[in-house]
């Protein structure tokens, strides 16, 4: 995967379709880049997920609001798409690195579990 400058900072704003946003973070952390929790000045980009994407004819997030004013303002900041920040890595846009955890996985389910209607409470 490429890498880019240490330091470089990535916040993700909307769902992604390639990997989760714990997944997006931890190729930035291990490429030596850094995820705020806020948009600010210092934010290198801000990474729109493909899903219900502005850029895709979805709504316009207020992360992704505060970038647009921040950079009217002279920040140097880059708002791209996902399909863009896989590019950055190396990636193929079109190739999820790994599918999203079903709803089985989340609710770390069984089989018979899951057939036997979930765990009890």
């Amino acid at each position: 995967m490429s890498s880019f400058p240490q330091g470089t900072q990535f916040l993700f704003v909307g769902k992604l379709e390639a990997m989760t946003r714990e997944q997006a973070r931890a190729l930035v952390e291990a490429g030596g880049g850094l995820c705020p929790s806020a948009v600010s000045e210092d934010l290198d980009y801000l990474v729109v997920g493909n899903e219900n994407s502005p850029m895709y004819g979805g709504e316009k997030k207020p992360k992704q609001l505060k970038a647009e004013a921040l950079i009217e303002a002279g920040a140097p900041i880059a708002v791209i798409t996902e399909d863009e920040f896989l590019t950055l890595l190396g990636v193929e846009p079109s190739v999820p690195l790994e599918p999203h955890a079903s709803e089985e996985d989340e609710l770390n389910l069984s089989p018979s579990e899951e057939e036997a209607g979930g765990a009890e409470e």
